[in-house]
């Protein structure tokens, strides 16, 4: 097909509303490979569910749940709430908090096939998208905790494939599909609007422009803009928290991976083997009008919504797997493309590439996380930092609560009654918040936001590292330490580095106090 062939053909396809002619029909949908694929995964998933200890994050969404709000910092209420409903379903279980993670992570496999079929992929097309979502080690990191992107990548690559669905068969429903998608992930994170910018300028530059008039569409903005206007108010009352979290998670990624130097590789771990090469070949076949798959070509607004929102993580230097929602229509998009060259070899080579990306899932899942008695050497840099999470998890939660309550017992029983807890991050104070210890504040993220201490609180028990000594002093009229929490294999920030500081009375009241004290930095005290 030439490159003039096939404008002529997107015209006709825009037209029509079919991709080729209104009458082709889909090859039927893969269920039993498809399913199977789905539930070994699904399997493997649930068994390994509470290998890993609570993620700091896991429990500042129980400590956000505890304090349910239309708005938090750097994300929407949907997270909480069912960190909240886990909780009081079944307590302290890590598989039930995590479920919600790993059912998006089976729901994202079945995407992936059922957007290859959209593209006109057989059964070949549709059982390798599948695989290589289900053997991509983002699977693995997207499955492991209760997080928004275990949500958010679901909900982004569903509402994809109901755009891409309503290409093909132009049926309105999926629209407002599509809006119902939308306001849920606008609940989970703030990040919609890149993507939907994005498929915007993919729809206004490549069609099917009559997108635009269909009376659906705005009907369903209009559900999405109700969803976020809670949100929105939210952080506009705060200040724009969201927009200012934007500068410390470049600076995270930096200190981390490298920041955008290192986004290729982060890129290539996340897809892994498989993934890469279905991910590159849909890529390729996209930005090739000459050999472009007819089940691709109508569907080329999709591909400029890849490119736009890649720009948007180089631009802002952020986390490599905001990309990760568009991973199920690029594997598929390369799956269909790769199985229409008709070349011999190919399934075969598919099988060996998914053998071997799933030998490489599979040890991961086998052999992660390692037991803390192989730790050899102290954690002092965040690239270790980032290492040693994936590798060991986070660890010493149950020390740090028993540190800072034997503190507490210390001190008088007259002066019980007006100490709180305050810690230097708000994984510290996520944690503490679980426990039978006093109100627990901290000026740290998100949890900044839960309340300040009351002014009637004289003493506060401290929890922070050494450095923040000059800090405390200029803060309160009295600072001393009462109990030191530094194993030298410690997880920094939980059970190294910290010390437990008793601090009497501010200097200022607490009103003026705390916006001083107030960070969005993460600082783990390395």
């Amino acid at each position: 097909m030439t490159a003039t062939s096939g404008n002529a053909y997107a015209e006709a396809a825009d037209r029509s509303g079919a991709l080729g002619t209104a009458s082709e029909a889909l090859p039927p949908f893969a269920f039993r490979p498809i399913l199977a694929i789905a539930g070994v995964a699904a399997a493997v998933l649930f068994a390994r569910a509470d290998r890993y200890d609570y993620f700091g994050d896991e429990l500042y969404f129980l400590a956000a749940g505890r304090r349910l709000a239309f708005g938090y910092v750097d994300q929407g209420p949907l997270i909480p709430l069912l960190a909240r409903c886990a909780d009081a379903l079944v307590p302290d279980s890590l598989v039930v908090l995590r479920f919600p993670a790993i059912l998006a992570t089976v729901v994202a496999i079945v995407v992936a096939a059922a957007t290859a079929r959209e593209f006109g992929g057989g059964r070949a097309a549709q059982v390798t998208a599948a695989l290589g979502y289900a053997t991509c080690p983002f699977l693995v990191t997207q499955a492991a905790t209760l997080s928004t992107f275990a949500l958010d990548t679901t909900l982004t690559a569903t509402l994809v494939w109901l755009l891409v669905r309503w290409n093909r068969i132009r049926d309105d429903r999926l629209l407002l599909a599509a809006a119902v998608v939308a306001a849920v992930d606008i609940q989970v994170k703030l990040l919609l609007p890149a993507l939907l910018l994005g498929l915007g300028l993919g729809i206004a530059l490549c069609g099917p422009r009559e997108l635009l008039r269909r009376r659906a569409l705005w009907l369903g903005a209009l559900l999405v803009a109700g969803s976020a206007l809670p949100g929105v108010l939210w952080q506009a009352r705060h200040g724009w928290p969201q927009v200012a979290m934007g500068a410390v998670i470049r600076a995270e990624q930096q200190a981390a991976t490298g920041g955008v130097p290192g986004l290729p590789l982060q890129l290539v771990l996340l897809v892994g083997l498989l993934g890469g090469i279905l991910a590159a070949a849909g890529l390729w076949a996209w930005g090739r009008a000459a050999t472009i798959s007819r089940g691709l070509y109508s569907h080329r607004f999709v591909a400029v919504a890849v490119l736009c929102q890649l720009l948007f993580l180089l631009d802002t230097g952020s986390r490599p797997y905001y990309l990760a929602g568009l991973f199920p229509v690029l594997f598929a998009a390369g799956a269909v493309w790769l199985f229409d060259r008709e070349i011999r070899w190919m399934p075969a080579a598919a099988m060996v590439s998914a053998v071997l990306s799933a030998a490489i899932v599979g040890t991961v899942l086998t052999l992660l996380p390692r037991p803390a008695g192989e730790l050899r050497q102290p954690t002092d840099t965040q690239s270790q930092l980032s290492a040693r999470l994936r590798l060991f998890g986070t660890s010493g939660w149950d020390r740090l609560a028993a540190t800072v309550r034997d503190a507490y017992r210390e001190l008088p029983p007259d002066e019980r009654a007006r100490t709180v807890i305050v810690t230097h991050t708000y994984w510290q104070a996520s944690a503490l918040d679980r426990t039978d210890l006093p109100a627990v504040y901290s000026p740290d993220r998100g949890f900044a936001y839960f309340g300040t201490p009351p002014e009637t609180a004289t003493t506060v028990l401290y929890v922070a590292p050494a450095a923040a000594e000059t800090t405390l002093r200029r803060t309160f009229s009295g600072v001393r330490p009462v109990a030191r929490l530094d194993d030298p294999l410690g997880f920094p920030g939980i059970d190294r580095k910290l010390t437990v500081w008793r601090c009497d009375r501010p200097a200022r009241s607490w009103a003026e106090t705390w916006p001083v004290l107030t960070t969005n930095v993460l600082d783990a005290g390395i």
